[in-house]
């Protein structure tokens, strides 16, 4: 009886459910979708989809509507009829998901609610080239900001300026928030190469090398003050806010994303041949320069070319990567975990850099109310370090060394010259394999929050991040003998740097609507904590090149440690206000106190203020949406300030010194318990216009910044102290301004849509103009020296009236033609009319601007210097383009900038005409080559006698002593930067998803690429892009020998089970 009432009840049941099955497709190639979620509306029934795109469901008779949903596609919901059991969906991208939501200061906003300027990268825009640092991914992609690689060294820092240089002491580099933790942008520094002699070069090396490209979902950016303001101290130079990768609810995600790349030089400085090089030292000789001439020379067709330094010193290098995710969840729990390995050699030799990672995101909600989530991420980095920009160099010493001298002698060691004379200072194949500079960071970076939902209207969020950071920097120059270059002291640094910073987030957020009317509120506190210690040891006079740890052996040249710490403590808030989706208002204020300023002016007060007017959503405007999609206008105004200076500047300090009865103590520095923070004040007018259905996205911003307070050591008569090392320092004291304004232009572009065919567009706009508005009440001007190379310690300004960074030095007015030129222009201070001991037939001349009287004195000194050059570009662009076939794409990017001079000084030494061992450019045989109307060249002081025979040359003479000062700071040596860049094309294949989910696949894509395509330029140097001399705003745009930029072919695989 029971089972017969068992069987009868059951029977009933299932008279109350029907079956319905259905196959769910992807509307572009038909393909099944895999994992899609289909439930029944009002209850807790549903199912996914199979890897056919099946699913079968038993359905609630007194049901009739489907919702069916899939990462990435817009819902649909489905009303079924009467009797109906088998349904067949088509599923529709949803293009507008990314598009519309964008990451703003502790929240989200959607792009059409947004009232400062603000640019989001998501999607397959971050896919377009392939990166090794995460911010290169900016280039040409977002107007407004200014991407420059600093060196083409394998995790070399770069220059990021969003809406040009405000600081000039401090950092112009924005600031990132990485899943809600601050991070600098300001380059971590290395030892470089000083410690152990000679220049010290680039030793910046980037501060986000610790995140892999492949595990960035968006990247948002805040680029006026109205939006950035809420990060209040932090945020004068702009605000990067990335996202990486988190789970979504429905199967489980196994995706690889790899590729192999081949790096090659693009180009080479045209120096010397050893048949060119023997030409140049028998018309040296001819012309009386040299009174010797090595006898090889002495008949040039019989040799050969010699060594090729820049072959031997370069090479074609590999590099791969390997990021493996795992994606998932339920509709309670999502996670995310990655982990990833990049390995980049160098194209010069002994160069390389690694990189391991490890990421983990999970997001859980423990019931409507509760929701709780946790990152983690760690990363390991190791790199190889090589001397670049600086005299001492690989590029400049492979230019310089003779093409006579080989790489290897008979005996199989590293040869070098015969003489000790000359720049080259050392075989630059030899020193760059046998010197080490290593370094290795680890990072950890975790963040937790806890988000409790009180109801559909507020919600409060805890947060606490943490950023924990280990490096090891080691250094070791062996003793050699290459030739004649000898080195018996055998050096060994080591340098170590622990960093832990804290922060702790609370915020709540009020959001509802009233009719028309939508508010929304946010109001939180955050505090923070920084702390740093560190040492650095070393040692010389070691007794062996094979140990390289530091131990008993050798002499201590320096031991040195330092620790340190910073906190600060904030309070802010933003009011949004939204009327019909018409008037969009919006209002932020933040406080911000500091341990880095006294007491007078620790606090920092920071508001901003916003308002847009979206004109298609008036009634007058119905009649123009057939071909206008969106007019919304813009305005906004903010303050921003910057705290990233040294600790305890506001005080006065003492520092210990040796002296004859031990160690004792004097001030170190003045106070100024009133130091304050730099603040920036910034005005943005903006429009965003759409067209046709989105067919047409323009939006242009135009603004108008200014810095003021800038945090400088004012000029005093030496008895109250300086700003040398020796000296009692000057406080830093609030004197200094400065002013940017420009335009940013963002065209969107949907060229070509039809079924199996697409052309969109991307073209960026980014122009800015800067000036120095005022300095101390003096108005000294701030100069950028190239080390301690002789007539370069004044090649850049910072002065009232003119743009960051201006060179400065002598203009030139051709050559002295003969003796009459000698006898009528001026000449330099305290210099006659001599062949070796002066001026000469063939030197340059040089024009008399001004005198100690402030005209023109007919004496070249100090008083002639002025501005010859500018390297703030006019402007800069990007321009990118795609191409979809059915399962097919292609990508063309470009880059350019117009306008921005270089200084060339990598010709400084190759058109220097002054060791006639050292190697020179090809352009030298063209020099000014002397003549001599009697025949006889060995009379130095009758300049009546001597001609030049090439009239018309542009490079001076050969000239040992430079006595004219034919290679001091000139515009001689200033170039037009401007170049058009064809920065990456790509061609990639997704296989149709009818053919890969038959093996469990969900995508698969192959795609090549070449990266750093061609370059149009008039630039003389090996690449136009030079960025900043270690991040440094006041040298920019100097070419001491950087490291080149490779061309990279890539091969890469994007797969997901």
């Amino acid at each position: 009886m029971l089972f017969l009432m068992a069987l009868l009840m059951s029977s009933h049941v299932l008279a109350q459910q029907t079956a319905v099955t259905g196959v769910i497709t992807d509307s572009n190639d038909g393909s099944p979708l895999i994992g899609a979620s289909v439930l029944v509306k009002g209850t807790k029934t549903g199912t996914i989809t199979d890897f056919n795109g099946r699913f079968t469901l038993n359905m609630p008779s007194e049901k009739r509507v489907l919702i069916v949903s899939s990462v990435g596609y817009k819902a649909q919901e489905i009303t079924l009829q009467a009797g109906q059991r088998t349904l067949q969906v088509v599923m529709k991208e949803d293009t507008e998901v990314l598009d519309e939501v964008v990451v703003v200061g502790y929240g989200t906003m959607k792009k059409s609610d947004l009232t400062g300027s603000v640019a989001n990268l998501s999607g397959d825009k971050l896919r377009e080239s392939i990166v090794t640092n995460v911010d290169q991914m900016l280039q040409g992609r977002v107007a407004g900001v200014q991407v420059a690689a600093n060196s083409g060294a394998p995790g070399a820092a770069n220059s990021i300026r969003i809406r040009g240089a405000s600081s000039i002491n401090n950092t112009n580099e924005p600031l990132y928030i990485i899943d809600g933790i601050p991070m600098s942008g300001e380059g971590t520094t290395a030892s470089g190469f000083d410690w152990s002699g000679g220049s010290n070069g680039q030793k910046l090396v980037n501060p986000l090398a610790s995140i892999a490209p492949s595990d960035i979902v968006s990247m948002d950016v805040l680029k006026d003050a109205s939006a950035t303001a809420i990060y209040g101290a932090a945020g004068a130079n702009g605000v990067v806010i990335i996202t990486t990768k988190r789970g979504t609810k429905g199967r489980t995600n196994i995706s690889y994303d790899g590729y192999a790349a081949l790096q090659q030089r693009t180009g080479k400085l045209d120096m010397m041949n050893l048949r060119e090089f023997g030409t140049y030292q028998k018309q040296l000789n001819e012309e009386g320069s040299l009174y010797n001439v090595d006898v090889a020379y002495l008949d040039p067709s019989l040799l050969g070319k010699g060594t090729d330094w820049q072959d031997a010193v370069t090479g074609d290098a590999w590099m791969h990567s390997h990021n493996l995710s795992v994606t998932g969840g339920t509709d309670k729990t999502q996670y995310a975990f990655s982990m990833g390995y990049m390995g980049q050699d160098g194209i010069l030799l002994a160069s390389d850099f690694g990189r391991y990672t490890g990421r983990m995101n999970i997001d859980s909600e423990f019931n409507k109310y509760v929701k709780v989530g946790a990152s983690l991420s760690y990363s390991r980095t190791n790199e190889s370090i090589i001397n670049n920009d600086g005299i001492n160099g690989v590029v400049m010493q492979a230019a310089l060394m003779s093409p006579s001298v080989p790489v290897y002698d008979f005996d199989g060691n590293y040869a070098g010259p015969e003489t000790v004379n000359g720049s080259s200072i050392y075989n630059p194949v030899a020193l760059t394999k046998d010197q080490e500079n290593k370094l290795l960071r680890e990072r950890i970076m975790g963040n937790i929050y806890g988000q409790i939902t009180f109801n559909k209207y507020v919600n409060f969020r805890t947060e606490f991040g943490i950023d924990g950071s280990n490096n090891v920097n080691k250094g070791f120059k062996p003793s050699y003998e290459y030739g004649k270059l000898q080195n018996t002291d055998i050096m060994i640094m080591q340098r170590e740097e622990h960093s832990l910073y804290w922060i702790w987030k609370n915020f709540a957020t009020y959001n509802q609507s009233f009719g028309k009317h939508t508010v929304n509120f946010m109001a939180g506190t955050e505090t923070s904590k920084s702390s740093w210690e560190g040492t650095t040891l070393q040692k010389n006079q070691l007794s062996s090149n094979d140990i390289h740890v530091i131990g008993p052996d050798g002499v201590f040249t320096s031991n040195t440690g330092w620790k340190d710490g910073a906190t600060m403590v904030s309070v802010f808030g933003r009011a949004n206000y939204n009327y019909g989706d018409r008037y969009l208002l919006t209002a932020t204020l933040r406080a911000d106190g500091s341990s880095k300023f006294g007491a007078n002016k620790r606090w920092g007060y920071f508001p901003s203020f916003a308002a847009a007017w979206r004109v298609t959503g008036e009634q007058f405007m119905e009649n123009t949406k057939e071909w206008l999609s969106n007019l919304k206008l813009r305005l906004g105004y903010g303050q921003v300030g910057n705290a990233n200076i040294g600790t305890y500047r506001f005080g006065s300090t003492m520092m210990a010194f040796p002296s004859s009865f031990g160690t004792a103590y004097r001030m170190a520095s003045n106070a100024n318990p009133d130091l304050k923070w730099e603040a920036s004040e910034q005005y943005n007018l903006g429009i965003d216009l759409g067209l046709f259905d989105g067919r047409v996205d323009l939006t242009v911003d135009a603004y108008y910044k200014t810095t003021k307070d800038l945090l400088l050591q004012p000029s005093v008569s030496p008895v109250l102290g300086g700003s040398e090392y020796k000296d009692i320092q000057t406080p830093y004291m609030n004197i200094g301004k400065v002013e940017n304004k420009g335009i940013d232009i963002a065209l969107n572009t949907r060229n070509i849509v039809t079924k199996n065919f697409a052309w969109n567009s991307n073209l960026t706009f980014s122009l800015n103009r800067n000036k120095v508005k005022a300095l101390d009440d003096l108005g000294t001007t701030i100069y950028g020296k190239l080390d301690w190379y002789a007539g370069f310690q004044t090649v850049s300004m910072i002065t009232v009236g003119q743009p960051i960074g201006v060179f400065y030095g002598y203009m030139t007015e051709g050559l002295f033609e003969n003796a009459e030129d000698l006898r009528t222009h001026a000449l330099p201070k305290g210099v006659g009319v001599h062949r070796t001991t002066g001026a000469w037939v063939g030197d340059i001349k040089f024009k008399d601007i001004s005198g100690p009287n402030g005209v023109p004195d007919g004496i070249i000194s100090e008083y002639d210097q002025t501005i010859i050059g500018d390297p703030n570009p006019d402007f800069t662009f990007g321009f990118t383009n795609t191409f979809t076939y059915k399962d097919w794409e292609l990508g063309i990017g470009l880059t350019g900038s117009v306008g921005g001079d270089i200084l060339n000084y990598v010709r400084v030494k190759t058109e220097g005409l002054m060791s006639q061992w050292d190697n020179q450019a090809v352009t030298v045989l063209n020099r000014a080559r002397l003549g001599y109307h009697n025949g006889v060249n060995t009379d130095v002081t009758n300049s009546d006698n001597a001609y030049i025979l090439n009239p018309g040359a542009s490079i001076p003479r050969w000239s040992g002593n430079d006595i004219n000062g034919n290679n001091r700071m000139s515009d001689r040596w200033i170039e037009d930067g401007s170049y058009l860049r064809i920065q990456n094309i790509s061609l990639g294949y997704n296989f149709p998803k009818k053919w890969i989910n038959k093996i469990g696949m969900t995508n698969c894509k192959l795609y090549f690429n070449v990266q750093n395509v061609y370059t149009f330029t008039g630039y003389s140097g090996l690449d136009p892009e030079i960025g900043s001399y270690n991040q440094q705003a006041g040298l920019s745009n100097v070419d001491m020998g950087r490291y080149p930029s490779p061309r990279i072919y890539t091969l890469g695989a994007n797969i997901t089970f």
